[in-house]
């Protein structure tokens, strides 16, 4: 075996370990936020086994599945932030306004006027 062989075996045992610890946390995560997170190390870990069969039998063209599994990764991984924030565009712009209408009602004043206040009070 050549060098590089040894080392895509070596990468390969490591990957195999990575993913039955990405797998046991898929199973047993306490929470769905631990299994999103577990899934897409799983997803990472084929995208990169599949580069890794690439390199080992030099067909190039196996690298655009490893391409697609990585834009499905990125997409479920934004998907699973949108769906923890749960806010959609019309909620972030009530809550917005909820906070600027309660600083409006808010009887504390900015330290710029507050500073102002107190220099003309000094005096």
């Amino acid at each position: 075996m050549t060098p590089a062989q040894i080392l895509l075996v070596i990468s390969g045992v490591m990957l195999a370990v990575a993913t039955g610890l990405a797998l046991y946390r898929l199973a047993k995560g306490p929470s769905s936020l631990d299994r999103g997170v577990a899934s897409d190390v799983v997803l990472a870990i084929v995208a990169v086994g599949v580069a890794q069969y690439a390199a080992w039998t030099h067909q190039p063209m196996v690298l655009v599945i490893s391409l697609v599994l990585s834009l499905l990764g990125f997409t479920s991984a934004v998907g699973l932030a949108r769906l923890i924030t749960g806010a959609t565009e019309q909620e972030r712009r009530f809550r917005e306004a909820e906070a600027a209408a309660a600083y409006a009602e808010s009887p504390v004043k900015p330290s710029a006027q507050a500073s102002a206040d107190d220099s003309e009070v000094a005096s």
